[in-house]
């Protein structure tokens, strides 16, 4: 899971993130890639004034993407894609922190306290 905040609409949002990783948008809520399928949701946990607390604000970010690799697809090449992904989201001026086992192997630790 990755969470994303920005005060873009859902659609907007969906447009750079499809813009971010070269995809297609398949389904209402589904953009095609490379590396995998990504599902953009609003987040019910979404909270105005706790998404910018310091520690674990992180939590209360407008969206979050569940992402699914392709069948198929190495462990360290899917894990490449997703550190990519997040600092292409960074460099666009989206929050972004990764939730997933191997965050640790990504950019910054996934985005954690950035």
């Amino acid at each position: 899971m990755q969470y994303v905040d920005t005060d873009l609409d859902i659609e907007q949002q969906k447009d750079k993130i499809t813009s971010v990783v070269s995809g297609e948008k398949v389904l209402f809520r589904t953009i095609a890639t490379a590396f995998g399928e990504i599902d953009v949701n609003i987040n019910e946990d979404f909270d105005e004034k706790k998404r910018n607390l310091e520690s674990d604000g992180f939590i209360y970010s407008r969206y979050y993407l569940d992402i699914e690799p392709i069948e198929g697809i190495e462990q360290q090449e899917y894990i490449s894609h997703i550190g990519e992904l997040l600092k292409s989201l960074w460099s666009s001026g989206l929050k972004s922190v990764a939730a997933c086992d191997f965050e640790e192997e990504l950019p910054q630790k996934g985005g954690y306290g950035r």
